[in-house]
């Protein structure tokens, strides 16, 4: 005798068996306008630094631990912060820090 399949409507809810899940990080994507050099970039702007992965050099700009871009040289940004609103502030902080170089106008 084989064992019917149970039935949707007996199947425990989602959160009856897992906890709510918490958000601990947000990755967004973006890219950059502007057509600017990444060396003029960490020349100019003092959180940057050169960050090597995928055999591809790119620059992470940082505004606190946890909350960073990384810019690459096709100019697709990403954004790791803790929550939504973080990801805004580190937009801003680096369009402030490119027009304060003098690389955006």
């Amino acid at each position: 005798m084989s064992e019917a399949e149970p039935r949707v409507s007996e199947m425990p809810r989602l959160y009856n068996v897992f906890d709510m899940p918490k958000l601990t990080s947000v990755r967004s994507t973006t890219t950059l306008r502007s057509k600017v050099n990444l060396e003029k970039i960490l020349e100019g702007i003092p959180r940057t630094r050169k960050v090597k992965t995928s055999n591809k050099e790119i620059v992470k700009f940082e505004l606190s631990r946890g909350t960073y871009l990384l810019l690459f040289p096709s100019h697709y940004i990403e954004v790791h912060a803790p929550d939504e609103g973080s990801v805004r502030e580190v937009l801003l902080a680096f369009r402030d820090e490119l027009f304060k170089s003098g690389l955006i106008k």
